[in-house]
């Protein structure tokens, strides 16, 4: 996780969300898979890659109803533009 924030602090959006993606997949259900979660969704919108930004955001919700990380992925998915 830590890794992929200090990707995107130096721009570097791709390797970020692969990071992401990493925290992720090595702990689905960890402390912070929420988060990272939200930030693969995130960087996948910045990369332009809205569709899979979508996905991801709602991915957040439906994995993890009610946390902080849902609230913050509705609204990041309203700034993509994503259909509900």
């Amino acid at each position: 996780m830590l890794r992929g924030d200090a990707l995107t602090s130096l721009g570097e959006t791709s390797k970020a969300a692969r990071a992401y993606l990493d925290a992720f997949s090595g702990q689905p259900d960890g402390p912070q898979a929420a988060g990272a979660l939200l930030k693969l969704g995130r960087s996948l919108g910045a990369l332009g890659q809205t569709p899979e930004a979508c996905m991801t955001l709602a991915e957040v919700g439906n994995r993890f109803p009610g946390s902080p990380a849902a609230g913050e992925a509705v609204t990041a998915a309203q700034g993509f533009g994503c259909q509900n």
